[in-house]
């Protein structure tokens, strides 16, 4: 390196430690010495020095990447929020499913030093992970407990009693006879809510052969709920042979879901032919109609514990403490029953335990789309040729890439210029050098815990994993959130790219990453000049409408987002604009009238959209059919003509937008987008670029497709 720079060592070392006084001439050929060369350093060497990274590493199993474990995505989130609060990053390591690869990964962090905690989640009695970070003394904490022989640096819920409070409940309201549906599972909380039926049946004064306890998988939970619900589960007997139970109290809000799929496939009446309860308390009991009772994991608490529990040994040593319960609560909605003694929506209760206290990376102008060729050949274009076309020095078009405020406004707007007309990326094998992280890669989220975010994510993580990135994860939920995660990510350079999912970028933000020569692909997002996965939103509006329309409907209502969402104030979405654009072109080429009073907009939220869809069936005229902008909103229009008595699809079509998991459970029409694969395609875009590959398109344009099912259905008569 120092023969090819033509510098000292100590130039080469101060250059890749940010330390020592190094002249711009110096530092530009340094790095391009190490783009040449393909050099890398030991990942510890900064930390050595600092011995803290002020990241947190954790090790998320394949499992919780499934889209419907909504409660774990929600702890990914909650986790992510905690390591900010702290000032920490979490990076977020998939290893695959040979159980010797998990800790093959521990041992690389820990011996890179490039973390300074981990977090553990889908724990087991004698986990070889907890086993081998207490042997490193790796400071960590679980979410889930471990067996006795193991440190108890655990948070978690008592799922026993959680469960016998869900049959209380359901005894309490009359409901009799009971099941019970959960994973079949050597786990230890399906095997604890299991109990834990058992226990409500037993303080109820029931036998458990008064009950039924279906043990299923992903695979055969469908097929058995429908038997037991048509009275045919194999192995009933006597009084039991033919009656399907009043009340299902399940494992988890995913096998509720299924529940409620087949009793309305059975025209069974959740809530009144059929009471049901959940588990989890995740984002989708916020998809279910009518809402569903269930028992709801504090997991934000959870992860505030786990984090400072983590943390508290980086300066205290080792966590000799015992582990510790945090209260679930039951929260109660219509799928109990509406009226009763324990009738208010929203209520809770609370499952304490009695135990002894006990416990289941986060932190993105634009660049060109392929590698940076120079015009007329594929030499890669330099520093030098930027300093050339610009008729300035290498120093300083360095100090213009590297943020510097020493530059007049002229000379900057001159090499900028230049930078856009060259192609010219910065090396970012060279900014990683410099940062210590050669293989880090950042997820900046909108909303993460909304259904369709969280499929792109998870199925982004699976690639970047596979690609051998680690991945800081930083979540964003306002402005403000947004410009502290690219403030504190992009002038230290913590990572070589960002794949912004559903986040639009303004010029000034994309300006932040050229000047860091940080890599940027955008997911559900346009930005100018930016590699971007996106769909057509405006032709999915058309499609949605059109498909109304073509069954006869004449009045169209539309349910989306507010319009004041540009920033400063939001985040600036354009996707219900869109649609909202493609319905009202479908209408007019159908020659029909776009009327005002059909449209409502407002926050993205059920409950707000379930508010605008009573507003338009209780209106003296009100319309025949409404397109939601989202699959969210339209299972607000639902729960709205429920509630109303509007028959669905017989007086009210419904059509939504996404096609999330949910929507299959509920029979909901929708527009589908390739969710797992826009996530993908983004992550496999940005490791491409990183690879100094061309990504070409730079706008690639998923397809989308009407998925017509029983929410929709020709014009009633008028």
């Amino acid at each position: 390196m120092a023969r090819a720079a033509a510098v000292s060592r100590q130039t080469v070392s101060n250059v890749l430690n940010g330390s020592g006084r190094v002249g711009d001439a110096a530092r530009a050929r340094v790095l391009e010495a190490v783009t040449a060369l393909g050099y890398h350093p030991h990942h510890g060497a900064r930390s050595l020095r600092s011995r803290r990274t002020r990241q947190i590493a954790y090790v998320l199993p394949r499992v919780q990447l499934i889209p419907g474990n909504y409660i774990m995505q929600q702890f990914l989130q909650s986790l992510a929020a905690a390591c900010a609060r702290r000032g920490y990053s979490m990076v977020v390591v998939v290893p695959d499913e040979d159980p010797q690869v998990p800790l093959e990964e521990i041992r690389r962090l820990i011996a890179s030093r490039g973390v300074d905690a981990f977090v553990l989640s889908e724990l087991q009695q004698e986990d070889p992970r907890v086993l081998l970070l207490a042997e490193a003394g790796m400071p960590f904490a679980c979410f889930g407990r471990t067996g006795p022989a193991l440190p108890q640096r655990w948070v978690d819920i008592d799922n026993r009693a959680a469960t016998a409070l869900a049959v209380e409940h359901l005894v309490a309201r009359g409901f009799g006879p009971l099941a019970f549906v959960g994973h079949q599972s050597t786990n230890h909380w399906d095997t604890e809510r299991a109990a834990g039926f058992l226990d409500g049946l037993a303080a109820a004064g029931l036998s458990p052969d008064q009950a039924d306890m279906l043990l299923v998988d992903d695979t055969t939970v469908r097929r058995k709920v429908r038997a037991l619900l048509s009275g045919a589960q194999p192995g009933l007997s006597g009084a039991r042979l033919g009656r399907r139970p009043e009340a299902i109290v399940t494992s988890s809000d995913r096998f509720a879901g299924v529940v409620y799929s087949v009793a309305a496939e059975l025209r069974l009446r959740i809530g009144q032919d059929l009471a049901v309860t959940g588990f989890d308390g995740s984002a989708a009991v916020g998809l279910m109609h009518p809402r569903l009772t269930s028992v709801t994991i504090p997991v934000d608490e959870i992860a505030r514990r786990v984090v400072a529990r983590a943390l508290r040994q980086l300066d205290h040593g080792p966590d000799s403490e015992p582990g510790e319960v945090v209260s679930a609560r039951l929260r109660v909605g219509e799928s109990t029953g509406r009226f009763g003694p324990a009738a208010a929506g929203g209520e809770t209760v609370a499952a304490d335990s009695e135990a002894a206290p006990g416990w289941k990376r986060f932190q993105g102008a634009a660049l060109p789309a392929g590698p940076a060729a120079f015009p007329g050949g594929d030499r890669r274009v330099t520093i030098a040729d930027v300093a050339a076309d610009a008729g300035v020095g290498v120093g300083t078009v360095s100090r213009v890439l590297n943020g510097s405020e020493q530059v007049r406004e002229p000379t900057l707007r001159a090499v900028l210029d230049s930078i856009d007309r060259l192609g010219y990326r910065p090396s970012h094998a060279a900014a990683a050098l410099v940062r210590g992280t050669p293989h880090t890669v950042a997820l900046v989220v909108t909303h993460m815990t909304r259904p369709s975010t969280v499929v792109r994510v998870a199925s982004a993580l699976a690639v970047l994993e596979g690609q051998g990135y680690d991945t800081i994860v930083c979540n964003v939920d306002s402005p403000q959130e947004r410009d502290r995660h690219l403030e504190a990510l992009l002038p230290t350079r913590r990572a070589d790219g960002v794949l912004a999912v559903c986040l639009p970028l303004a010029r000034d933000h994309l300006g932040q990453f050229a000047r860091a020569g940080v890599a940027l692909v955008s997911v559900d997002a346009a930005s100018p000049g930016v590699p971007q996965t996106v769909i057509d939103d405006t032709e999915g509006g058309r499609l949605a409408t059109g498909h109304l329309i073509a069954l006869g409907h004449r009045r169209i209502g539309f349910v989306g987002d507010m319009p004041f969402s540009r920033p400063p104030a939001g985040l600036g979405f354009t996707s219900s604009a869109s649609r909202l654009r493609g319905y009202r072109q479908a209408l007019a080429a159908a020659g029909l009238r776009v009327e005002p009073g059909l449209i409502r907009r407002g926050p993205h939220d059920a409950a707000v959209a379930a508010e605008h869809a009573a507003q338009l069936l209780r209106s003296p005229d009100p319309p025949s059919a409404i397109f939601a902008a989202c699959d969210t909103q339209a299972i607000g229009v639902l729960a709205a003509a429920d509630q109303l008595g509007v028959a669905v699809p017989g007086r009210l079509s419904v059509v939504g937008f996404d096609d999330i998991e949910s929507a299959a459970f509920l029979g909901l029409s929708t527009v589908r987008q390739p969710l797992a694969l826009s996530g993908a395609e983004g992550a496999r875009r940005l490791c491409a670029l990183l690879r100094g590959n061309m990504v070409r398109p730079v706008r690639q344009e998923l397809p989308i497709e009407l998925m017509a099912r029983g929410s929709s259905a020709p014009a009633p008569l008028s």
